[in-house]
């Protein structure tokens, strides 16, 4: 029953492309891909992979404020799509690892960093294209633990100078470091190859639901077509009777017209035999 093409997937339509608005305000170029587990519409767990990379700033002058920041993300998730509802929630579990200089403020950060935690958020569709893909609008927040392996500095003069180092990854809460490596707020643009996400993800008694609705299309639309079928049937046999009973009846008509003209004809003769006979006599 599910193997058909009104829930089956293809690989093109498993796969989502995606991009963080809040990265790109912050001048980081960032781009995201995920993919259904399964080749059903109704499954509901994803894994994604996510990048961004804003490569090393360069000035003329030792800049006050720093700010790069490159890492890529796995994402594994799990969807949830309530009976009659556009929108979708979601929940994961998601590893980060790469590098960071960031300053903000007197003191700077610069180093590599893991993070790991959890993801949630939701999804709502925004367009439908003709092609057959789709776009929708993602919300989602990101909390869990940062560890970070770098050195600490400061801005002195016009040259930064190394007030700390650290050899091995440590648990690191500095607000700075925390909520940009977690990306905490994410607002995402997602392309979806395959069917918006109004139509993914939903339980599996809905899908079979929509199915049996799709088998109850198909017969009648089959049952329309026979009952065309039949009224063309009829109206091509009544046709035919018709032409039949028309070339009978004209068939008929020419014969009785022959056959008065020859009982006239006949007729005719005899009247003038008849006379013939008469004149004969009176002579």
């Amino acid at each position: 029953m599910y193997d058909n093409k009104l829930d089956t997937l293809s690989l093109g339509e498993r796969i989502s492309l995606k991009t963080n608005f809040v990265d790109w305000i912050a001048l980081i170029p960032n781009l995201g891909a995920e993919i259904t587990l399964g080749n059903m519409n109704w499954n509901r767990w994803t894994i994604g992979i996510y990048g961004r990379l804003n490569p090393s700033t360069h000035t003329l002058q030792t800049s006050y404020h720093v700010y790069d920041l490159s890492d890529i993300r796995f994402e594994v998730r799990r969807y949830h799509h309530g009976r009659g509802v556009l929108r979708s929630f979601f929940m994961g579990v998601y590893g980060a690892y790469g590098s960071h200089n960031l300053k903000w403020s007197t003191t700077g950060y610069k180093g590599n960093h893991l993070a790991t935690g959890l993801t949630v958020g939701t999804l709502a569709p925004l367009y439908s294209f003709v092609n057959g893909g789709s776009l929708d609008l993602e919300f989602s927040l990101n909390a869990g633990a940062v560890f970070t392996k770098h050195e600490e500095y400061e801005k002195v003069d016009n040259t930064y100078v190394v007030t700390k180092s650290a050899s091995n990854y440590k648990l690191n809460w500095s607000p700075l470091p925390y909520l940009l490596i977690n990306d905490v707020l994410k607002v995402s643009l997602v392309y979806h190859f395959g069917p918006s996400v109004a139509n993914r993800y939903k339980k599996r008694i809905t899908i079979d639901e929509r199915y049996r609705y799709h088998l109850g299309e198909l017969k009648m639309q089959r049952d329309s077509a026979n009952l065309a079928r039949q009224h063309d049937k009829e109206m091509r046999r009544d046709s035919l009777e018709k032409l039949d009973y028309e070339r009978r009846f004209e068939k008929q008509r020419l014969e009785l017209e022959r056959k008065y003209l020859n009982d006239s004809i006949s007729q005719i003769k005899k009247q003038k035999a008849a006379e013939t006979k008469r004149r004969g006599k009176e002579k």
